[in-house]
């Protein structure tokens, strides 16, 4: 009813105007409308600048600031929400151009489809920043508490995006806080807050300063600038205390392991073409020769490292001898049968070759390894061949137990997994001392899709408090510290063997995020959506 009031209002006013004054009106307007494109602009530059592959995670500090300077200009919650989903399309179709190239070069679509995938899903994915700014126009009346409000509401966006595409459907792949994985002083506040409080520092700082540019005193502008260099003050201080002046080395509070990782390179068109069979089979027997006589204790091969599932007794025997050769557990990517079911899946070979272990991926890829909402989609497209090659994995359970290496729990992901911080947390509550992440990443190409996959990782690490060991077929291969720290990291698209020595943790002890999951979320989650729908109430009453 105010809007409407305020409309009304608005039309009389305008019908008394003179010329020069609607003129006047509509010069405001149009400049308006640019600083609003210049603030959109900026603030996409900076989301862009700050994520893999440029990785510049100073910038993500300010990311937010340009478009709260905006958003202060907007009126009504429809403008602030189409102003933010612009602004997130703009920075998600730059991050995510890499879905274009898959597309069509790795998935054979054409032209057209690729272009509407790359930015069907940009557009999709920028309602959750529509949201958020929608809300902004609410929450900028509460004043000095905005900034605190405003990144609330940032966090309880991406905690929702994250648990709803748990259990169901979405790709939260984009996390404000993944721009800090080079970052490790700031970093280690995820081992008590998960990734989430590391999204509200920096949602906080970026308000914080944006904020203070559109008050019209002075004073009140610096004292919200000081609360935002505070917070990044205190989040490296924190940082630069926890984290070991020296590389972890193994003592009386760490036990050692010495692991391979193997990357083949194999090219993805080679790996399902019969026609190079042979020559995948002596690339995966060389590399495994080359672990014979040394003391590694575990080889991890990537995912899918053989064309098919490793039961076969080609490749079961090929690997068996690795094992014995080498003394080592193998780790290797395969299919896993089940009767009529397939799964993508893990098998963990024991040097004797007598014990052989699984693991079935839970978190499937949507439309690449199963198609959501398959029996609508198969009634509504009956003709579609491609479909007829997707939606051919069954996901595993989640009760599923870490690996059992020799004694040591071994928690394991699958690829995009790693991107669902529940998986890990629930391993780590079993116990996991190590953590292991198997990819194929030749899918994207050299775009920045590899990039952003390991930083992933490295905030996973982090959160955890456990050392991870990443196999990508393709690259990135990496060894990361349990300070979320890249050790060692291969080539992209070079065939490598790393070789480290891990130190792991003694004792039952875990991160506080571990022992207590989403807390924080849940804290922001419970402020900001009390207090926006009090707020949102009390503006149209």
């Amino acid at each position: 009813m105010r809007e409407l009031r305020e409309k009304i209002t608005d039309q009389d006013a305008r019908q008394k105007m003179t010329f020069g004054a609607r003129l006047k009106r509509f010069c405001a307007g149009v400049g308006n409308g640019l600083f609003l494109l210049l603030c959109a602009i900026a603030t996409a530059w900076l989301v862009y600048e700050s994520f893999p592959r440029n990785s510049r995670p100073e910038l993500a500090w300010f990311a937010l600031a340009p478009f709260i300077w905006g958003v202060t200009r907007t009126k009504g919650f429809w403008s602030s929400f189409f102003y933010a989903w612009f602004t997130a399309l703009l920075f998600h179709a730059g991050i995510f151009y890499w879905i274009y190239y898959t597309c069509l070069h790795g998935g054979g679509l054409s032209q057209g489809l690729s272009l509407a995938a790359w930015l069907g899903l940009s557009g999709l994915l920028s309602v959750q920043f529509a949201i958020f700014g929608g809300s902004c126009y609410f929450l900028k009346k509460t004043g000095f508490f905005f900034p605190l409000l405003a990144a609330c509401g940032f966090v309880a966006l991406e905690w929702v995006h994250q648990t709803l595409a748990f259990y169901g459907l979405g790709f939260p792949w984009l996390m404000l806080g993944y721009t800090q994985w080079n970052a490790p002083e700031v970093l280690q506040i995820v081992s008590y807050t998960g990734v989430y409080g590391l999204s509200f520092a920096l949602a906080f700082t970026g308000v914080s300063v944006g904020w203070a540019f559109a008050l019209p005193g002075v004073k009140r502008g610096v004292g919200h600038m000081c609360m935002a260099a505070l917070v990044f003050l205190g989040l490296f201080a924190f940082g630069h205390y926890r984290l070991p002046s020296q590389p972890l080395r193994p003592g009386k509070a760490l036990l050692s392991l010495n692991a391979a990782l193997m990357q083949p390179n194999i090219d993805q068109y080679k790996k399902w073409d019969e026609t190079f069979e042979t020559e995948i089979t002596d690339t995966l027997e060389e590399m495994g020769a080359s672990l014979a006589g040394t003391d590694v204790m575990l080889a991890v091969w990537p995912e899918s490292a053989v064309p098919g599932t490793l039961l076969e007794d080609r490749y079961f025997n090929l690997f068996k001898r690795v094992a014995a050769d080498s003394g080592a557990y193998q780790l290797v990517g395969s299919n896993v049968p089940d009767g009529d079911a397939q799964y993508v899946g893990v098998y963990l070979l024991s040097p004797d070759g007598e014990n052989l272990q699984s693991y079935r991926k839970i978190k499937l890829v949507p439309f690449g390894e199963y198609i959501p909402l398959e029996k609508w989609i198969r009634g509504a497209f009956p003709d579609v061949e491609v479909l007829g090659e997707l939606g051919s994995f069954t996901p595993g359970v989640l009760e599923q137990a870490p690996l059992d290496l020799g004694g040591v729990a071994l928690g394991r992901t699958i690829c995009y997994e790693s991107i669902f911080p529940q998986l890990w947390v629930a391993q780590g509550r079993q116990g996991a001392k190590l953590f292991v992440n198997i990819t194929n990443d030749a899918w994207f190409f050299n775009t920045a899709a590899p990039y952003q996959h390991l930083a992933i990782n490295a905030v996973r690490a982090a959160e955890m408090g456990r050392p991870v060991l990443r196999a990508a077929n393709t690259g990135f291969s990496a060894v990361i510290d349990p300070f979320g720290r890249v050790d060692q990291k291969s080539g992209l698209f070079t065939r490598e063997v790393l070789r480290a020595e891990v130190a792991l943790p003694v004792g039952d002890k875990v991160t506080f995020y571990t022992q207590w999951g989403d807390w924080f979320a849940w804290l922001c989650a419970a402020i900001y959506f009390t207090l926006f729908i009090s707020v949102a109430v009390f503006s149209y009453e």
